[in-house]
C-alpha cells in the first residue's frame, strides 16, 4: 500500500543539502518511498534518458517535497549509461505509473499512444526571478507610449 501520492508536483532536495530526515521546508518527518523517475544522465562515453524505480526517495506528508539519495540516484546514472567518468545527472521529474489508463498499460510508456505521464517538480522556493532592465536607447521609441523617440521625450 502506498503511503504517498506521486501525482502531487513537489520540490525535489538532495540528502546533500538537508539530509534524509526531516523536510528541509516545514522541518516534520519524511518518509521513505520508492518512486519512479525520469533520470538524464552524461559521461564521457555516453548519455541517455531513462525511467529507473528508484529506493532512497523521501517524501513530506505536510508539504510539497521530496529529497533524494544522492548515492543512489548517482548508481542509478551509473547503470543506466555506460561509463561513469564525468558523470553528469539530474532527475527530470517522477513518473506516476498508476495514472497510465488501464487500456494503455501494455503499450510502451513514452511512445504516441502511451506519453510518459511526467510529474515536473515545482519552482525552488530560494530561485530568485532575474528581471532585465529594459533601458530605452536614444533613437528607439519611448516606453511610455507617446510615439516619440526617447532622447525627446522622457529622455530630456
Amino acid at each position: 500500500m502506498k503511503k504517498i501520492d506521486v501525482s502531487q508536483p513537489r520540490r525535489d532536495y538532495y540528502n546533500d543539502e538537508c539530509g534524509l530526515s526531516t523536510c528541509p521546508e516545514c522541518g516534520s518527518q519524511l518518509i521513505e518511498e520508492n518512486c519512479t523517475i525520469l533520470l538524464c544522465a552524461k559521461s564521457d562515453s555516453d548519455e541517455g534518458k531513462f525511467a529507473t524505480n528508484l529506493s532512497g526517495s523521501h517524501f513530506c506528508s505536510q508539504c510539497p517535497v521530496v529529497v533524494f539519495d544522492v548515492e543512489k540516484v548517482g548508481q542509478a546514472a551509473k547503470f543506466g549509461i555506460r561509463g561513469d567518468k564525468n558523470l553528469e545527472y539530474f532527475i527530470s521529474g517522477i513518473i506516476d505509473l498508476e495514472s497510465i489508463p488501464e487500456d494503455k498499460k501494455h503499450l510502451e510508456i513514452g511512445c504516441e499512444e502511451n506519453p510518459i505521464p511526467l510529474i515536473k517538480f515545482l519552482p525552488d522556493l530560494n530561485a530568485q526571478a532575474i528581471i532585465a532592465d529594459t533601458k530605452s536607447g536614444r533613437n528607439e521609441p519611448c516606453s511610455c507610449g507617446s510615439g516619440k523617440k526617447y532622447k525627446k521625450c522622457c529622455g530630456k
